[in-house]
């Protein structure tokens, strides 16, 4: 064992950087830049092939004492539970095959084996009991602060970001995203989100009250805008809204206001994804409401005046026509009827709207109109 003990400690330079590159690839949490710098990564590396060192070397109390200590700096750092655990386990993983590569004697091999996993078991013990005794003080004393920092993250003025940077542990400059959803249900609007960004690489920090649920997204070259709007899409329950990208933490609270507007031109109960740069018009639509209402009035009236029948069968043949390109037989065959009944409902609709479906400045107010109606669920509305 005392072989084991040398090689950990003579190779320590040569051990760490592999150590660190390993973790990072096999954990998220420890991917430089996610929670922790390259620099802390490496440095917790030395330590914790220092402390295996030690409780190999019979020196168990002061490897514990020193694993604790560890721990309690993760935790405060962000590191939850699970991922320390697990780079403890791949630190394990490291050291017996280190030891393999350069011992030959089958004897001292499984004896250096089983000394190892014992090690790590007792390791991981010492972790979890330190979470375990940090985590209700932890969060009495970080709760309010936290708060703090994402109100001022959100609401606050301009030239707080260096502080709010430290506490919720972000870059000041980035690829950001702020995502904006509502508690429309009774239920979370992005489930689970936060972990599985995590578990991904990604981090993510979010303000939650009974009615809404906002956070700031930090992307980059793994996951960049489009996987996060597959991920949402993947776990929304209600409509969400994406801001803009931004680079300047500083910026966040504009791009709340982007990322709920744009959340409101997503269709009212639907788990519809809105990025705030590809929806043009609903996000003017949902800017501007009421005056979208008079337009769709002025336009629709008389057709939403209708019995609930009539009016979705000729708000239905509308847009099944301008989803075809005003062809009135592409439109039959989707809605399974006769083209001469399309026909008889077009002409139906020029006359109850006043307009003229070959003037392309009326079929433009047309399909507004049926944006509207969509986007503010004036459907839902009515009887």
């Amino acid at each position: 064992m005392q072989r084991v003990v040398q090689l950990v400690r003579g190779r320590a330079d040569e051990l760490v950087p592999e150590l660190a590159g390993r973790i990072s690839e096999q954990e998220s949490a420890y991917r430089p830049g996610v929670l922790l710098t390259a620099e802390e990564v490496a440095a917790m590396c030395r330590g914790a092939l220092a402390n295996a060192a030690s409780f190999l070397a019979d020196d168990s109390a002061s490897a514990l004492a020193e694993v604790r200590a560890g721990a309690r700096l993760r935790a405060d750092q962000g590191v939850p539970v699970t991922a320390a655990l697990h780079a403890l386990r791949i630190g394990g993983q490291f050291v017996s095959t280190a030891v393999m590569a350069t011992e030959t004697r089958q004897t001292v091999l499984a004896d250096a084996s089983s000394r190892v996993w014992s090690a790590v078991e007792a390791l991981s013990q010492a972790v979890t009991d330190a979470y375990d005794r940090l985590e209700p003080h932890r969060m009495r004393q970080d709760s309010r602060a936290h708060a703090e920092a994402l109100d001022a993250l959100f609401h606050g003025g301009p030239g707080c970001a260096p502080e709010v940077a430290a506490e919720l542990r972000l870059p000041l400059d980035g690829t950001f995203v702020v995502v904006a959803g509502e508690n429309e249900r009774g239920w979370p609007p992005l489930c689970g989100l936060e972990d599985r960004l995590l578990t991904r690489g990604v981090m993510s920090v979010w303000q939650r009250s009974h009615a809404a649920e906002h956070g700031v997204v930090v992307l980059g070259p793994r996951f960049d805008l489009g996987q996060l709007c597959a991920e949402l899409a993947d776990r929304a329950t209600t409509r969400i809204g994406v801001s803009e990208i931004f680079h300047d933490l500083d910026g966040a609270r504009a791009a709340l206001a982007e990322a709920s507007v744009a959340r409101s031109a997503g269709r009212p109960g639907s788990t519809d994804v809105v990025r705030h740069d590809q929806a043009l018009v609903p996000l003017l639509i949902a800017s501007a409401p009421a005056a979208a209402r008079r337009l769709a009035g002025a336009v629709l009236g008389r057709i939403l005046s209708l019995a609930h029948r009539e009016r979705e069968t000729l708000l239905t043949t509308l847009q099944a026509w301008l989803d075809n390109d005003g062809s009135p037989a592409a439109a039959a065959m989707l809605l399974h009827c006769h083209r001469n009944t399309v026909g008889y409902r077009l002409r139906r609709v020029a006359e109850l709207t006043d307009r003229n479906l070959g003037r392309p400045a009326d079929v433009t107010q047309l399909q507004l109109a049926l944006d509207i109606v969509e986007v503010l669920g004036m459907r839902d509305q009515l009887n």
